[in-house]
């Protein structure tokens, strides 16, 4: 009977002595944690990776909406936001697949003592995010982005101080901002600074604006305003008008066209016989708290600094505070890059430096045709942070 007994029970014992497939059974235990694991690696570095990729797009959005909202008008926080938005659409479009992105634009505007003294924009998104082999118990993560760019509001100033007129012309300098998508600007636009038939004396002007606004200068001049001399090298005739606009290339491409759109009847045909090359502008060099500026060449020169209308004087091109004439006609070379930056600039892109302008309106003879004394001032801006020659700006920024 203890035979009987013995040997099913010792068969019992070996099998609970048998180890074999308990590391299979504990391998498969821990491998459903570990393959979590990995998949919660895998999907975390991705997700870090889409909120960058969020994040950047913030960012530039909030800079676009800050950028377009310049004045504290409904009107400008509606093209703050327009842009702001617009650019979040197309920034989301090229994101990695996702779930959806929700975001909103918020133009906000700081103050001081009661004066506004930046304008704001807050751009806040919020993407669902799939996920991959962590999708068994999350299927989905939400991430979140926000920018603010903040856009200064400056002190621009237009200084005539010393300047004089002889022009038998009627000579009148205007400022205004560009307008969006470029064009002859309208004519409630137009702030007059000076004109040479007035009793008073040319002085400096100070406006603020925001950072990001495109200030144009327009010249207009009218034909033997002052005093009767008959018609000028281009043909305009006795009281015509001609208008020309920094912020066209070049100034005079809408000479005979009024601020609104209204043809002035100018007789005028462009370009004269001595080229046109009505603006030119300088960068000021500022030493120990003075700024002294070049002389406008004589000579109409092309981005390679080849001499386009020889005139019989020479300049040298090399002259750090020489900067090219916006526009020289005899070859058709524009200067695109000097249209942009110097004659229509931004506070911004000035980067603190000052800049004088001169004007020929380009219908007299002669020594006459270079003079460019048909006005001139010097621009420059200050106010925000940062430094340059002289004067203080700063541009958009991100605050967080």
């Amino acid at each position: 009977m203890r035979h009987m007994f013995t040997a099913p029970f010792s068969r019992l014992i070996r099998l609970a002595r048998n180890d074999k497939g308990s590391v299979a059974l504990i391998f498969g235990l821990l491998l459903i944690p570990l393959v979590l694991a990995a998949g919660v690696g895998i999907d975390y570095a991705r997700a870090v990776q889409f909120k960058a990729q969020l994040q950047a797009a913030t960012d530039d959005a909030a800079l676009a909406g800050a950028a377009a909202y310049t004045n504290s008008s409904s009107s400008g926080q509606t093209l703050g936001t327009a842009a702001a938005t617009n650019y979040m659409n197309k920034a989301i479009s090229a994101l990695p697949a996702n779930n959806g992105v929700t975001f909103t634009a918020t133009p906000t505007s700081t103050s001081s003592n009661g004066t506004v003294t930046s304008f704001q924009m807050t751009v806040t998104a919020t993407a669902t995010f799939p996920t991959t082999l962590m999708a068994i118990y999350k299927p989905t993560l939400t991430i979140t982005t926000t920018a603010t760019a903040n856009n200064p509001i400056v002190d621009a100033t237009i200084d005539m101080s010393g300047f004089s007129s002889s022009a038998c012309d009627t000579n009148s300098i205007y400022w205004y901002v560009v307008p969006t998508g470029g064009g002859v600007p309208s004519a409630s636009a137009m702030n007059l600074i000076w004109a040479n038939n007035s009793s008073t004396t040319p002085t400096t002007t100070t406006i603020q604006v925001a950072s990001s606004v495109q200030i144009g200068f327009a010249l207009e001049n009218v034909t033997g305003g002052n005093c009767g001399y008959g018609n000028n090298s281009y043909g305009a005739h006795q009281g015509d008008t001609q208008w020309f606009y920094s912020s066209l290339s070049p100034p005079d491409a809408d000479f005979n066209i009024a601020p609104g759109g209204a043809n002035t009847g100018s007789h005028g045909t462009y370009p004269s016989s001595y080229g046109d090359c009505s603006l030119q502008v300088l960068k000021g060099t500022t030493s120990h708290g003075s700024t002294t500026y070049g002389t406008p060449a004589v000579q109409c020169f092309n981005s390679s600094g080849r001499n386009e209308n020889n005139i019989g004087s020479t300049y040298s091109h090399g002259t750090t505070s020489y900067y090219d004439c916006i526009s020289c006609l005899s070859s058709g070379t524009t200067m695109a890059n000097a249209m942009t930056t110097l004659a229509a600039p931004t506070c911004s892109n000035m980067a603190g430096n000052s800049y004088k302008y001169f004007w020929n309106d380009g219908g007299g003879s002669g020594d006459d045709d270079y003079d460019y004394n048909d006005m001139e001032y010097a621009f420059s801006c200050s106010g925000g942070s940062g430094s340059g020659n002289g004067t203080s700006t700063s541009g958009i920024t991100l605050t967080n």
